[in-house]
């Protein structure tokens, strides 16, 4: 016996369902939260292995993914896919690989922002300049060796990310002492550049990824409401855009950005931010993307790895944790579940229907 009509062209469409399987499952992705260590703590960065690194108070450390361990006094601030880590203890940087904690030292105090998957190490140190007296400048270290990456304009500079071809990000002085305001870097081929002029002072490059996307924040609005009002931004190939526009003219900090050209960071009011997520044009507040019946609020997103995993904070009960975001694979919805059901099961019946004619 054939089935009807409507019942073939529902087959039809089942099918077509199961082959759109991809397009059914794009919808805003959601995220896990994980808390990996105490109240009060930081979570800074976060490798491909999805192990991250932070302060808790004054003392640094990783969490390798099963546990959480104590690399005794400082802040960790990077970690690489190898499980290297770059951060800082008393006045002094420092590089930690192997369950060994090499010092990193300048003139005064020095300290290590971030590093790549060849080790190379990059932060900011104190000199003592012959002609200008003290100064602090961007540095790169790797294997005992500093490398002093000087300054845009003029005394001061600092670095806080480099990619997997040793360019470098971070904050050059435009002169203004005492305060010295900053702009944004990139250090590339043995020389550093500004990469965007911005209307007002303290603009900074915080990450790169491997395509030199440099994202970080500038000052759009030196007439705004704020003294020093910030905005995220990302730069590609001399293009810059507004990231902190489209959070609706809020304060905007951006950290960190993947090879998918996804940025993390924190937007809103200092005494009450949250972390945002850029990707693909969309500005997306992280809280929107987590279980609201867990009654976290994400207030800050530091670093995001290739997988879409997130190390930031999370505030819950009057105290904030460092904390993993977890990418949770989409799936369909009920209903549409209960229409492949259908279709299959329509399909059982067709199958069976023409073995009986046989």
């Amino acid at each position: 016996m054939r089935p009807p009509f409507l019942a073939r062209r529902f087959v039809a469409f089942a099918a077509s369902l199961l082959l759109a399987m991809p397009l059914l499952c794009t919808a805003a992705p959601q995220y896990t939260v994980t808390v990996l260590a105490g109240p009060g703590s930081q979570a800074w960065d976060i490798n491909l292995s999805g192990q991250v690194v932070g302060a808790n108070g004054s003392n640094a450390w990783l969490h390798d993914g099963n546990a959480y361990i104590d690399l005794g006094s400082g802040l960790a601030f990077g970690i690489n896919d190898s499980g290297q880590i770059a951060g800082h203890s008393g006045s002094n940087g420092f590089f930690y690989s192997g369950g060994v904690m090499t010092t990193i030292t300048g003139w005064g105090f020095t300290t290590a922002r971030g590093l790549n998957n060849d080790g190379v190490v990059v932060g900011m140190a104190e000199f003592e300049d012959a002609e200008n007296g003290f100064v602090r400048h961007a540095i790169s270290w790797q294997n005992g060796v500093t490398t002093d990456l000087g300054t845009v304009y003029g005394f001061q500079s600092r670095a806080y990310g480099v990619n997997s071809q040793g360019h470098v990000v971070g904050g050059s002085d435009i002169g203004g002492a005492p305060n010295y305001p900053l702009t944004p870097f990139l250090y590339r081929d043995g020389s550093m550049t500004e990469i965007a002029q911005f209307p007002g002072p303290w603009s900074e490059a915080t990450a790169i990824n491997d395509h030199d996307q440099i994202v970080g924040f500038g000052n759009l609005m030196p007439n705004g409401p704020e003294l020093y009002p910030r905005t995220a931004f990302m730069w590609d190939n001399g293009v810059l855009t507004d990231i902190g526009a489209l959070s609706g003219g809020a304060t905007s900090f951006a950290f960190g950005i993947n090879n998918a050209s996804q940025v993390v960071g924190w937007f809103g009011d200092y005494g009450n931010p949250h972390a945002f997520l850029f990707d693909a044009g969309s500005f997306l507040d992280v809280n929107d993307l987590i279980d609201p019946a867990s009654g976290w609020v994400i207030s800050e997103a530091n670093a995001i790895n290739d997988l879409g995993q997130i190390a930031g904070t999370a505030c819950r009960d009057g105290s904030c944790y460092a904390v993993r975001l977890d990418l949770v694979p989409a799936v369909p919805e009920p209903a549409t579940w209960g229409m492949l059901l259908a279709g299959c099961t329509l399909v059982g019946w067709r199958r069976r229907s023409r073995g009986a004619r046989r």
